[in-house]
């Protein structure tokens, strides 16, 4: 075993093996991947092997469709059978609610490169003879489907690394990881100490107390996960041909060939559990007490839709453990406030997932980012307030409900409320149905009195379409009071905080104390990492605010920067809180609880100052509102959230205060044409083709992303930033849908909501250069194309007048 070592992976499961086969091939020779005992330990063994294309999101789509089409390939390349199977998977829909869900599946994978095609009963039955198609609603196929042999693959992967110049070492537990000064890491094993520079988490079900060697938490918990396999089954003996992998969702199953008998694998519900506080260390190619009963009626529903499993008999039922996050997605990347320490952990989909997943740290750790927007995978989504209870609750019920029809706008209530202001309980009572964003609730919509405090759950127009409408309405006549404690908010101080500042941001930072810029901050390779508003409250001060959950992501980045002395930069979203009102009254609202003039002439728009409001001494007033109206942003510390709300809803009882929540603000910001992070603004962008080419100072001298941004500047680029006017009538754009120009597929939606100041359906997206014509668009919503038409200015207030009035 070597004594050194670029970076040590800890864990031979196929996600560990994956990432040593890429750090290999991207030229990373010094690699060792430690096993504690055999390759595949763990989870990996006792896999069902299910890999396909499609993952949802066009990132997750990508990745996924990126690992299912390695393994042909892998296999070549190596000699060892990876025992791919591209069979192509059926989704069946019992009821009229799943198939609405399978049309938007199906709007999507389009979007997405995927293809997927509906199928009459004539045609599911020449692809599934044992199914009986009376017993369902409709069937969708989607080619790109397949399933492998979990230690082919691990094996594959491992040789392929091995032969690339990475070391494997079994029978290895990994016993500490210590720190030295300069950050890098000594491996303690009972065979010797590893000198590495950098350290990889794949330790699977051991992933927690690996991580407790460092003083790392992850928020992870195993649960039990049951699959069984059939004898074989005459019906089957007879095809000339293997079966399509069959998901059943309304009866939570997925079924596929096995030999010639079936695999069924359930989704139990409720969740059961596994080794809460810790993994056992002597656990490893053992597998758990089979609770058959658990999957009875899901086996029962089997049987309604293939008749011939009635009549099979059970070969091995197998219950294996599985470890996952609290929204089942992996959790990898450099942990936050750890140097040199990543992870690569909680991958349910191992086999949709794990060869991306080697793929984009190999990319990120040779290049200092990762290929595109990983977000939906990165450790950094979770801070330590996804605890313990939040974890088993989040998990039992994404586990339990894991072919449970999802609606884009569902705020799940497993775990919550974990964090909340001193305001929760008022807003509450005035009829709030809340989110939670990073763990902190926040109002999404308020209830009238005659309409049920929950979201009704529909693809279509739901419950809270009028009560939203009201909202932005009483807004823009009167003045709305939107909780913005979710918000991102950081203090950047010191002498040498301005320098600082504009090195990092592509624009220029405010020359004189009370002003505020607007800036795109870029990566070095010139992609957006974030949008911030950057007040200046002083020569050495600075307050940031962006997106709240990008806040441990864009700290993360930030330390890399940090000069040793001169700059602090500190987080104030977890301990600041804030309210924005806006509307044409919010100047009258504001003057009655402070004695300082803001008037227009003496805070106009874009300007900051400290100021003392009703009850607090020490709040931050901005002249902004994301809303388009004239407005303000309240920041101050969480202890004057409530008397604040307090103050504001008495003083603002005869000035038409209407209290309005997230999904208000997000249809009048979509009216404005405002772009929001993670939606039309994310690493997947430049800032050229994300229209910010205004906020680009490339006379200010150096800043990072520079030198990428003017060759962006100086390239067409291969989309741009859209706004756009849909015609709708009972159902409005989720996002992720492609706009279309006769058969072809040349744009997309990122964000859409009813605009109730406009009255219609209006859109955020992109669309592609070479689109064309801009005079025959559509957009596919649930399957029913409708018409599309391109702005050229905001549909709102075009001149911008209201919110600099």
């Amino acid at each position: 075993m070597k004594t050194t070592a670029d970076v040590v992976i800890i864990g031979g499961g196929v996600t560990g093996c994956s990432i040593a086969y890429h750090l290999a091939r991207a030229g990373i020779k010094d690699v060792v991947l430690l096993e504690r005992t055999q390759l595949t330990a763990g989870s990996t063994w006792h896999a069902a092997g299910g890999t396909g294309a499609f993952g949802g999101s066009a990132n997750a789509t990508f990745l996924h469709k990126y690992s299912f089409e390695m393994y042909p390939k892998l296999e070549a390349e190596t000699g060892q059978s990876c025992g791919f199977h591209h069979v192509g998977e059926i989704s069946i829909g019992r009821t009229d609610e799943r198939v609405e869900e399978m049309k938007l599946h199906h709007v999507l994978a389009k979007r997405n490169g995927v293809e997927t095609h509906w199928l009459t009963a004539e045609q599911l039955l020449e692809k599934a003879p044992v199914m009986d198609p009376a017993t369902v609603k409709a069937a969708l196929f989607e080619p790109s489907y397949g399933h492998v042999d979990p230690s082919g693959v691990t094996y594959a992967f491992a040789a392929g690394a091995r032969a690339a110049g990475a070391q494997i070492v079994l029978q290895t537990p990994v016993l500490e990881t210590n720190q030295r000064p300069d950050l890098s890491w000594d491996v303690v094993t009972p065979q010797g100490t590893i000198h590495a520079q950098r350290i990889v988490n794949a330790a699977g079900l051991w992933a927690r107390e690996v991580a407790q060697l460092a003083g790392v938490y992850l928020p992870l918990m195993p649960v039990e996960h049951h699959y069984l396999v059939t004898e074989s089954i005459p019906e089957i003996e007879a095809l000339g041909f293997e079966l399509p992998l069959i998901t059943d969702a309304d009866a939570e199953y997925y079924m596929r060939q096995e030999m010639k008998g079936l695999l069924l694998g359930v989704y139990e519900s409720p969740c059961t559990h596994w080794a809460e506080r810790s993994t056992p260390l002597d656990f490893g190619h053992e597998l758990l007490p089979n609770a058959v009963e658990r999957i009875e009626s899901n086996l029962m529903q089997a049987v309604e839709s293939v008749p011939c499993l009635g009549r099979a008999g059970i070969k091995r039922v197998i219950n294996g453990p599985m470890i996952f996050s609290p929204d089942l997605a992996p959790l990898i990347g450099p942990y936050p406030g750890k140097a040199n320490y990543w992870t690569a952990c909680g991958v349910m989909s191992g086999f949709s997932q794990s060869a991306a997943i080697g793929m984009v740290l190999a990319a990120w750790m040779t290049e200092r980012e990762p290929p595109m927007d990983v977000f939906m995978w990165d450790v950094a989504r979770y801070g330590r307030w996804a605890g313990k209870d939040y974890v088993r609750a989040r998990t039992g019920d994404m586990y339990a409900t894991r072919f449970k029809t999802v609606y884009p706008y569902e705020a799940r209530e497993a775990g919550r409320p974990v964090r909340t202001t001193n305001a929760y309980e008022t807003l509450q009572a005035k009829g709030a149905v809340s989110g939670a964003s990073d763990g902190l609730e926040f109002p999404l919509w308020y209830a009238p009195k005659d309409v049920e405090a929950r979201d009704s759950l529909t693809y279509r127009r739901p419950n809270w379409f009028a009560p939203v409408g009201a909202e932005c309405r009483g807004t823009a006549a009167g003045v709305g009071l939107i909780d913005i404690s979710t918000y991102g908010k950081h203090r950047v101080a010191g002498s040498g905080a301005l320098g600082w500042l504009e090195r990092m941001m592509a624009n220029r930072m405010p020359a004189k104390d009370g002003q505020i810029a607007l800036t795109p901050m870029l990566s070095p390779r010139g992609r957006l990492l974030g949008e911030f508003s950057v007040a200046r409250l002083a020569a050495d001060e600075f307050i940031l605010t962006g997106s709240g959950s990008a806040d441990r992501f864009h700290h993360r980045y930030w330390q890399d920067y940090l000069p040793a002395s001169g700059v602090e930069v500190h987080s104030l979203t977890a301990s600041h809180t804030g309210f924005s009102i806006s509307g044409p009254n919010a100047r009258a609202l504001l003057g009655r609880l402070t004695d300082e003039d803001v008037s227009a002439e003496t805070l106009p728009y874009a300007k900051v100052r400290r100021i003392a409001i009703g009850p607090t001494a020490e709040a931050i007033l901005m002249r902004l509102a994301y809303t388009g109206e004239l407005g303000f942003e309240i920041l101050l510390p969480g202890t004057g959230h409530r008397p604040l709300l307090d103050a504001l809803l008495a003083a603002g009882a005869d000035l038409g205060l209407t209290l309005a929540g997230v999904r208000a603000l997000d249809a009048m910001r979509i009216e404005k044409g405002y772009g929001a992070w993670w939606l039309e603004y994310s690493p997947d962008y430049d800032p050229v083709e994300a229209g910010m080419s205004r906020l680009l100072k490339f006379d200010k001298g150096e800043f990072v992303g520079r030198a990428a941004a003017l060759a962006a500047r100086d390239t067409a680029p291969r989309r741009h930033y859209t706004m756009f006017d849909i015609d709708t009538d009972n159902a409005e754009p989720w996002g992720g849908e492609p706009v279309v120009s006769g058969d072809a597929v040349v744009g997309f939606i990122t964000s859409a909501a009813f605009g109730h100041r406009v009255g219609h359906c209006v859109a955020l997206g992109y669309l592609d250069a070479d689109a064309g014509t801009e005079d025959d668009l559509q957009v596919e919503i649930l399957g029913d194309n409708r018409p599309a038409r391109v702005r050229k200015a905001p549909a709102y207030d075009p001149a911008g007048l209201k919110m600099r009035s």
